[in-house]
């Protein structure tokens, strides 16, 4: 026993032509690779230390610094500052994050200055 709608030639032909439609993103959606590699190229400029970056259109991430990792979604790049808090930045805007990154990992002036830590002034006791 079969029955009409089980067996119809024309449901399994739309079927079929609905399963072979393949669901593109359009060409303005947001990649979130495409952002985190443009943070890359103006942090590579900032920055003579290794770092990684791995991601997808969806979710990327690049790891700095040892602690220090921004991932990129939906449009806004995500990282927790030394303190822990959460900073987010808008993705369309590398630059910006990169100055605010650079802020936090390569300081201009550097803790330890060759020559500093011997001070003429001091005596032996």
């Amino acid at each position: 026993m079969s029955h009409w709608r089980l067996n119809n030639p024309r449901a399994n032909r739309v079927k079929a032509a609905l399963a072979n439609r393949v669901k593109h993103r359009p060409r303005h959606a947001f990649c979130a690779e495409r952002a985190v590699t443009a943070l890359w190229d103006e942090l590579v400029a900032v920055a003579a230390r290794p770092m990684y970056r791995a991601g997808t259109s969806e979710l990327a991430v690049i790891s700095v610094m040892r602690g220090i990792n921004v991932w990129c979604r939906d449009g806004k790049f995500f990282w927790n500052d030394l303190v822990g808090s959460t900073v987010t930045h808008p993705a369309n805007d590398p630059a910006g994050a990169a100055q605010l990154l650079s802020s936090l990992t390569f300081p201009l002036t550097s803790p330890f200055q060759r020559g500093r830590h011997h001070a003429t002034s001091l005596t032996a006791a």
